[in-house]
């Protein structure tokens, strides 16, 4: 019997391992247009995102790889960029725009999010990730006008830039390059679209980076440049930067 109750309780874990990952989220939104907003229901879920409305005409089905780029503007805010063409715009990519009437875009919805999308996801809500940072940094981050205070975090596994207004994600290989041209300044440049290509974030550093910080940076962002280097670099070049920075899978 007791056998038997061990094997009820086991099967009952992996049935609810499934469940977990198939959660779905589901929101009441308001569509924006350019003369007349519409409403509906907003649901993201793990082979899909969603939108219900009354509007037929707006009422769309997306799966993953049919979405250029997720941005979640703010914990109320969403922004899909589609390869739909708009023929009054010249043919330029639609996009949907957004805005919860109800409940938050949370932690565990940029999860989904950044586990599902087959591009950058561009999120001022990032998800909740375990570990401590390597190296944390306070940092101005530019604005086109002024900019915001707040802290920018190196992991082993990604890069974070935590503000009360304006945080941001990125995974190394969501960084198409970064440098540092002055003392104070260090930039990342993302494969999130911009205006006229990639967009670039620019930090003014309240302290200075430490050489290390950059070093294990330009591991994660280039981890086969490393391992080109080092194959052709003479004995004691290279080496010493692996063995500073050792370099994980991405």
């Amino acid at each position: 019997m007791q056998v038997l109750r061990w094997f009820v309780v086991v099967g009952s874990v992996f049935l609810l391992v499934p469940l977990a990952h198939a959660q779905s989220f589901t929101f009441q939104v308001e569509h924006e247009h350019a003369l007349r907003n519409c409403r509906g229901t907003l649901i993201i879920a793990p082979e899909r995102i969603e939108y219900q409305t009354s509007e037929k005409r707006d009422a769309r089905i997306w799966e993953y790889v049919e979405i250029r780029q997720i941005t979640v503007v703010s914990p109320v805010e969403m922004e899909l960029a589609t390869y739909e063409d708009q023929k009054r715009m010249a043919g330029r990519d639609r996009i949907f725009k957004f805005r919860l009437l109800e409940g938050r875009i949370t932690p565990e919805v940029s999860a989904l999010l950044l586990e599902k999308t087959t591009h950058p996801l561009v999120t001022s809500v990032p998800p909740q990730c375990e570990g401590e940072p390597q190296f944390a940094i306070p940092v101005k981050h530019l604005h086109t006008f002024g900019g915001c205070s707040g802290t920018l975090k190196v992991y082993a596994d990604r890069v974070v830039f935590e503000s009360q207004t304006d945080s941001r994600f990125w995974r190394y290989s969501d960084i198409q390059n970064f440098s540092q041209s002055e003392r104070f300044r260090f930039e990342i440049i993302s494969y999130e679209n911009g205006v006229g290509g990639p967009k670039a974030y620019n930090f003014q550093l309240r302290e200075e980076l430490p050489a290390t910080a950059y070093d294990y940076v330009w591991a994660r962002v280039f981890p086969s440049k490393l391992r080109s280097d080092h194959r052709l670099a003479q004995p004691g070049g290279s080496q010493t930067m692996l063995s500073k920075c050792p370099v994980t899978e991405r």
